[in-house]
């Protein structure tokens, strides 16, 4: 399941799940449009905050632009 999808499904907000996670609103929404990959930790906790949910697979997809 995509981030994007995950968040709005349980009706988070960005900046309360970004927080949950110890990462800055701004990185996550970069994460979500697909204007960033996250690093490896970054993914490790959001599988764990969305309890598998959301996989490093869910953002193999996403094409990073520059």
């Amino acid at each position: 399941m995509k981030l994007k999808d995950y968040l709005k499904s349980k009706s988070i907000k960005p900046e309360v799940f970004a927080d949950q996670i110890g990462y800055s609103r701004g990185a996550l929404l970069k994460w979500v449009s697909g204007e960033r990959f996250p690093r490896p930790d970054a993914i490790m906790r959001i599988h764990e905050a969305t309890k598998g949910k959301v996989t490093a697979n869910d953002f193999a997809s996403q094409q990073v632009q520059r």
